[in-house]
């Protein structure tokens, strides 16, 4: 078996090409695919000057091992090379079989040998995206930040930044109405977009597409941005945009590197959005709008459940969608220390059992919100993993029994303490 790609699992989506990744760790393993024929590979060498300019800027700039991990987030790496199986939908492969598609890191070409088609990352983000060479130059250039004058960048990314301090501005809220229709439709715009590299995030951490959707969670690429901004800015007027922190002074969409979206519903209507971003090196990793946690991530699911179920209280929105993935029901908190105590009510009804990350931090969390369920009558359970919740499941294979037999033991425990 070919050793995984390095950076597959815990490793961000490296997303963001600005500069050539690492070298590639060399393979212990002895495959050797046949090489790269790059004969008749059409390189457009008939194209515009200004147009093969742009497109040996892409080139010089793109890193390749994280463009084609984009598309082939289950390749293979052996050494300066990826196999994978083959993704191009003209070639309408069964997703099954052997890797057919083969790789060249260092030269950024690509081979199909089943249906012996090639060619440079231009052609196969042409072939994936069923776009045109110039199409594909400019939408390529625009992720990498080029746009076309001797490698200068435009300073888009500045424009979305969001506004480092309001101080000089008050906003008054928006109200639940505004709120929720201005959530609603900007999660509506980000779904009509290509989902492919938010899924095959979270795939990476073992988060199903079907989960994702259950729990609304939206992705919208770079390459779409200027688009999502424009439909969000036609649907709202500035004012409100910035009121919801959606826009900044500039009237730019703030969401620019962070476009992974995870929508809070309370009632069944979207009240808040966190997003992240899935590319490394991006920091802060999370970006959010105007106002404040409204509820206990996925709370509004507690509604459809059986009073009496046991309940998983967990950090954070991967941790959450591990569970649901895993058919756990489970809520979740913004950080160790964000439970309100407001939020207790509508857990008194189960058996709560908090799974916290294995800290300082998650620890004392878990102390504390004992308390603060004994004070309102209300018990807590706790049981400790090794640690957090999705790397739990990641890697143990048995990871739904032992949970099942930790939190048996957690509520035992808890029943002798009475």
């Amino acid at each position: 078996m070919l050793a995984p790609a390095e950076g597959l699992g815990k490793s961000e989506v490296r997303e963001n090409f600005f500069s050539r990744g690492a070298a590639a760790r060399p393979s212990p393993f002895t495959f050797r695919p046949p090489p790269i024929n790059v004969s008749g590979m059409r390189t457009d060498g008939g194209a515009p000057e200004e147009l093969r300019e742009l497109r040996d800027e892409v080139k010089r700039c793109i890193d390749y091992r994280s463009f084609y991990l984009r598309y082939c987030p289950e390749a293979r790496q052996n050494g300066a090379r990826l196999q994978s199986l083959c993704p191009i939908p003209a070639h309408a492969h069964s997703g099954n079989g052997h890797p057919s598609l083969s790789i060249d890191l260092q030269q950024g070409l690509f081979n199909c040998f089943s249906r012996d088609e090639g060619g440079d990352a231009i052609t196969f983000y042409e072939l994936m995206h069923g776009v045109s060479f110039a199409r594909a130059v400019r939408e390529l250039a625009r992720e990498l930040g080029l746009d076309g004058r001797k490698g200068r960048r435009p300073s888009l990314a500045s424009r979305a930044a969001p506004d480092i301090s309001e101080a000089e501005e008050s906003f008054e809220p928006l109200d639940a109405e505004q709120t929720a229709a201005v959530c609603a439709r900007f999660l509506e715009i980000c779904r009509a977009e290509d989902q492919l590299e938010g899924t095959a995030y979270l795939a990476r951490r073992d988060i199903d597409a079907a989960t994702a959707r259950r729990a609304g969670v939206t992705y919208f690429p770079r390459r779409a941005y200027r688009r999502v901004m424009r439909r969000v800015s036609d649907s709202f007027s500035v004012e409100t945009l910035r009121r919801a922190g959606l826009f900044n002074r500039k009237e730019h969409l703030t969401f620019y590197h962070h476009r992974l979206l995870f929508p809070f519903y309370v009632g069944g209507r979207p009240l808040y959005l966190q997003a992240r971003t899935t590319a490394a090196g991006v920091e802060p990793r999370w970006h959010n709008m105007r106002g404040s946690v409204p509820a206990l991530y996925n709370a509004d699911s507690l509604g459809t459940l059986a009073s009496g179920v046991i309940v998983y209280l967990v950090e954070g929105f991967t941790d959450t969608l591990t569970l649901l993935a895993h058919d756990f029901a489970a809520v979740g908190l913004v950080g160790a220390g964000g439970l309100k105590e407001d939020w207790l009510a509508p857990l008194g009804r189960f058996r709560v059992v908090a799974a916290l990350d294995p800290d300082a931090a998650g620890r004392r969390a878990a102390a504390r919100y004992q308390e603060l369920f004994a004070a309102r009558g209300l018990r807590l359970a706790v049981v400790e993993l090794p640690s957090d919740v999705n790397d739990f499941f990641r890697h143990l294979p048995v990871a739904g029994l032992e949970l099942d037999l930790l939190t048996e033991k957690a509520l035992e425990r808890l029943n002798e303490e009475r």
